[in-house]
């Protein structure tokens, strides 16, 4: 499941990201006047990649590390009971 779920993610997140980084670029170029301007637009365009980068490092540090052991035991409980119910 976990497996499926970050291949969605994938699919659809990069995507999503490269877009706004690409529109927002194409925006800052439609503004610029000046080669400065134009630096400035594509510098303009790294900081919010570096800034996306940051939010998406921090909020994947807030993930788990590894399931709890308490998670864990329901099920090893459960499948002799499942067993049992099912042999009859």
């Amino acid at each position: 499941m976990a497996t499926t779920s970050l291949n969605i993610v994938q699919r659809l997140g990069c995507p999503t990201l490269t877009t706004l980084c690409a529109t927002f670029l194409g925006w800052r170029l439609g503004l610029a006047q000046s080669s400065a301007s134009l630096s400035s637009a594509f510098t303009d365009a790294f900081l919010l990649l570096c800034g996306l980068h940051a939010f998406l490092v921090a909020t994947a540090l807030r993930l788990p590390l590894s399931l709890d052991k308490e998670t864990e035991q329901p099920f090893a409980e459960e499948s002799p009971a499942l067993l049992e119910m099912m042999s009859e």
